[in-house]
């Protein structure tokens, strides 16, 4: 923020320090072992008065001079300037807290460069002894220098006490100082050794060169041995946040941990087989191969470490897009554009349509680049990007961060982080707007016979669920295709008798696009007074359109198989659930589904921020396995949250600050709301509250239940209508649902405009189940489906059609006769009727 920004795209600052620092590094290690295996070579010369072994050591110390005083000296220069124009916020803060540590590190770099031009220059000058001592004044000066680099290395993954204290002793002895020199230096001996195997296998003198090499594979091997029993010291002395992003929380550390044993393995394995008596011409060869497996085992340690101190570049203190982390409440509140002091004037007056484009690339400049790049060899932001839509990649930035936190958050304002969204979903992939799913045919049915002089029964139905929304496919399966269809059968009187018994209720639900009519039989739930079967409704595609609303055609039959009567209702079921917006694909051919692609994506996802391997599994994944999910019957799991929970709860971090079009209406189907709350203007959150505050809901009765996952996600969400998480009551997926009551108090109009926080107590308050104050009728007889409550579309209204030629609820208006075969004149069901 308060520095000019190095704008990095094809080789992003990912990069620039991936091939830079470890090179370097990697050199700076053989600067200090390399020392140690100067000396204490010349000395054996001299012990076996060896002149082959005394030349390998002066021809070794041109090596060791052209490489490290050399190359190192110019490529430490090249990480200064790197890490300066990459991070400007972490260098300067490692200045100023360290400034005569640097110092002392300077001092000794001289010593360094004094002993070693002395000790070459001075091979055939000096008497033995002085020239050993000159030699071992050189590994002292490079050991203090790795002494002094290591504590500053180690403050910025573990800061310890510095945090509090600011204090220089605190951040230099920091809770990783000890066991990272120990690997440290172990691991310069792993490089002296490793180096040293280049010239080695050039010594002329058979026998000289065989022992040269036997000892480079003895330092190289115990080496190895060694740095692999002090990384695990290294890596138990982490501090909590730093062991459980190294351990658990990074995918890439997984990764590079792995590269870590297979280079470690091999780097033995060379070593080894370096100490054997090959031909001149192969040893050298090998030596340089074992030299790059070398940089391999460094390098992945190397990315361990990085990877440990994600999301930032000083821990806790700075952020790896190099924006203080004190800072960030302040520039959420004025904008990033506006913070920063280097913006380009373009933006001066603030984002505009005009200016977008310059808006978010600035933004990506800010925020991505110091990791990111643009189609290039590391960390190529297009590639991890490319399932997103611009809705999408707003949902991943408000996320960022949060669940995940590998990543730093986005930091600034909503409007800034949709210009970079848009940034990188159009103009960096070129992905369009997804086009919203075939509007669902409106055609209104052929209602059932009834005439309301002559027919002797009236037959209601509805659904259990207002939309059947599914998600399956020879991938996984989320939900399986299902609904309950519920029935009464009316004896019509001027006291109106339910009927039970010698009847039969079927359903015919028409043809899909196979021509199949579905059918089958009602089961009687005598304890409840209704018949119901549940019904694996497939989506309806006919003649190539797709509709959520098939039509079932209800009919009750008498024992002799007389029609006592019809009845149509629409029963809701979609697979256009729009999982695709952030996991890539699109709509099925039909426009409908939840296609292979896009589960791929989401298993991937899963894998990588849960540790499991999903993706890999052979066979259909069923989300039940491991997440309980009442609607499905699949109950037990105390390992896992819910499946409403976790997928609630999750995508309440990334959704946060939207409403119900941007949030709920962005997985669930469209047609999922069609009735008269609706048209009112009623959306998903004023039932069921904002998804921040639903996943709260959903997670507080996962904690309840002692899950473990449950706190963590909680943790991560703020609510958002509510002034806190103790305010929001816990509830149980598909039981504990919202109240009808709450706003329709006493059964009148409205009194609020929110039914959220006071739950159904149990399965039977449902409105689906639930039944009047006479125990007689359900509530869905008469009012429909939930969240298609009459009047809803002209599919939904076909019942009340057929027996009032309105769409109203039942018996609304003073249409009794429905039922009543005389008019009424008192609410016998419930108050606030509508006689009238």
């Amino acid at each position: 923020m308060e520095y000019p920004i190095w704008h990095l795209t094809t080789l992003g600052g990912g990069f620039w320090i991936a091939v830079i620092a470890t090179l370097h590094v990697y050199v700076a290690h053989f600067a200090v072992g390399g020392g140690l295996f100067l000396v204490l070579t010349e000395r054996a010369a001299y012990k076996s008065n060896n002149v082959h072994l005394l030349e390998y050591a002066r021809k070794h110390t041109r090596f060791f001079l052209l490489l490290t005083m050399a190359f190192g000296g110019v490529s430490g220069v090249a990480i200064w300037l790197t890490v300066a124009l990459l991070a400007p916020e972490a260098t300067i803060t490692l200045i100023h807290q360290f400034v005569f540590g640097w110092a002392a590190e300077w001092v000794c770099f001289l010593g360094e460069i004094v002993a070693l031009l002395i000790y070459y220059y001075a091979w055939n000058r000096m008497d033995r002894r002085d020239h050993m001592i000159v030699g071992w004044l050189y590994f002292l000066f490079g050991w203090l220098s790795l002494f002094l680099i290591n504590g500053i290395i180690g403050f910025m993954l573990t800061p310890g006490g510095w945090l509090e204290t600011r204090s220089f002793w605190d951040g230099f002895f920091n809770p990783s100082f000890w066991p990272s020199l120990v690997f440290r230096s172990f691991f310069s001996a792993v490089c002296a050794g490793l180096f040293g195997f280049v010239t080695a296998t050039r010594i002329p003198d058979e026998p000289t060169r065989l022992r040269a090499v036997r000892v480079c594979s003895a330092w190289t091997v115990l080496g190895v041995l060694a740095v692999f029993l002090s990384g695990w010291w290294y890596v138990a002395s982490m501090p909590p946040g730093q062991y459980e992003m190294i351990v658990y929380k990074s995918n890439r550390v997984a990764h590079f941990m792995q590269y870590f044993w297979i280079f470690g393995t091999a780097t033995l394995i060379g070593g080894l087989l370096l100490a054997l008596k090959t031909p001149k011409t192969l040893s050298f060869t090998m030596a340089l191969v074992v030299l790059v497996v070398g940089q391999g085992l460094f390098g992945s340690f190397e990315f361990i470490r990085e990877a440990g101190r994600k999301p930032y570049l000083i821990w806790d203190t700075v952020y790896s897009t190099s924006i203080l982390k004190a800072r960030v409440p302040t520039i959420d509140r004025n904008g990033a554009i506006a913070t920063a002091k280097w913006s380009p004037p373009e933006l001066a007056g603030g984002i505009t349509e005009a200016n977008l484009k310059v808006a978010g690339e600035f933004l990506f400049q800010l925020e991505c680049s110091a990791c990111h790049s643009v189609r290039g060899p590391m960390n190529e932001i297009t590639k991890a990007t490319a399932q997103y839509d611009v809705n999408g990649m707003d949902a991943f930035l408000t996320g960022m961060g949060k669940l995940n936190k590998y990543m730093p958050p986005f930091v600034g304002t909503p409007a800034e982080r949709k210009a970079l969204a848009r940034y990188i979903a159009e103009d960096l992939n070129g992905n369009a707007p997804v086009e919203a799913p075939p509007a669902p045919d409106q055609a209104e049915p052929a209602s059932a016979p009834f005439d309301p002089e002559t027919s002797e029964y009236a037959l209601v139905g509805w659904c259990s669920r207002g939309m059947g929304f599914f998600s399956q496919n020879d991938k996984w399966t989320l939900l399986p295709p299902s609904n309950v269809i519920r029935a009464q059968l009316v004896l019509r009187d001027p006291a109106p008798e339910r009927v039970m018994d010698d009847v039969t209720v079927s359903y015919a639900i028409e043809p899909d696009q196979a021509d199949k009519t579905l059918t089958g039989t009602l089961e009687l739930n005598e304890d409840a007074g209704r018949f119901e079967a549940r019904v694996a409704i497939p989506p309806y595609v006919k003649n190539g359109e797709y509709n959520p609303l098939p039509i079932v055609t209800l009919t009750a039959t008498d024992g002799s198989g007389k029609v006592l009567a019809t009845a149509k209702l629409a029963a809701p079921t979609s697979d256009q659930m729009g999982c695709f917006n952030c996991h890539s694909g699109r709509w099925g051919t039909d426009g409908s589904g939840v296609t292979k692609g896009t589960v791929e994506n989401i298993l991937v996802t899963h894998d990588r921020m849960n540790s499991t391997r999903l993706a890999q599994t052979q066979g259909v994944v069923e989300c039940t396995g491991c997440h309980d999910d009442p609607l499905q019957g699949a109950e037990g799991n105390r390992d896992k949250p819910n499946l409403s929970a976790a997928i609630h709860g999750v995508h309440a971090i990334y959704m946060a600050g939207r409403g119900a079009e941007d949030s709920c209406l962005k997985c669930h189907p469209q047609s999922t709301l069609r009735g008269r709350h609706e048209d009112v203007g009623f959306t998903c959150t004023d039932c069921h509250g904002m998804i921040e505050d639903l996943g709260i809901s959903l997670l507080k009765g996962e904690q309840e239940r002692g899950v473990p996952g449950a706190g963590r996600i909680l943790a991560r969400i703020t609510p958002r209508t509510m002034s806190n998480k103790e305010a929001i009551k816990p509830r149980k997926p598909w039981v504990n649902e919202p109240d009808c009551l709450t706003c329709h108090v006493d059964f009148g109009p409205p009194e609020t405009e929110s039914a959220f926080n006071k739950w159904t107590e149990g399965a039977d308050k449902l409105f689906a189940a639930r039944r009047d104050e006479m125990d007689a009728m359900h509530c869905g007889a008469c009012h429909g489906s939930p969240h298609a409550i009459y009047p809803a579309t002209a599919r939904d209204n076909v019942m009340p059609l057929q027996y009032m030629d309105e769409a109203q609820p039942l018996g609304a208006g003073g249409n009794c006769t429905v039922c009543h075969r005389e008019a009424m004149d008192y609410p016998a069901h419930h108050p606030g009727m509508g006689l009238e």
